[in-house]
């Protein structure tokens, strides 16, 4: 099984400005979030995991147990149900909003995939790890 946690930077995305539209993000957050090329940051200690993902005007990060319900506050503000559970690889993280929107992380060696999926919109996002 591949390590989940590390460091890793964007390097190429797909159909993330139609994802953030389906979400009902405005034009202004959009056009930021689209050009950022966000580094995100994946640790555990014991239970506890940390997603922190830095961007150039925003840093947000999210503590959370697999499995256990917390509120998370997104990127543009809204403020969501989310649960993450883990499948091997994979981190799947479910948030429950105005709309139900599924994120799963699946690490490959040194590459980190991360689909976003709302209704029938899927955004892919693909990073690179970097080394520590």
């Amino acid at each position: 099984m591949s390590d989940l946690t590390g460091k890793f930077k964007l390097f190429s995305s797909e159909n993330f400005d139609e994802f953030l539209k389906a979400v009902g993000v405005g034009l202004l957050i959009r056009k930021l979030g689209n050009t950022s090329k966000p580094t995100v940051e994946i640790s555990q200690n014991g239970d506890k995991w940390k997603i922190k993902t830095i961007t150039t005007f925003k840093t947000t990060e999210i503590e959370f147990k697999l499995g256990e319900e917390f509120e998370e506050t997104r990127m543009d503000g809204s403020v969501v149900k989310t649960t993450i559970t883990q499948e091997g690889n994979k981190l799947i993280q479910k948030q429950l909003g105005d709309k139900e929107v599924t994120i799963v992380r699946e690490i490959n060696g040194d590459e980190l995939k991360v689909v976003c999926t709302v209704e029938d919109i899927v955004s892919t996002r693909t990073y690179n790890r970097e080394s520590s």
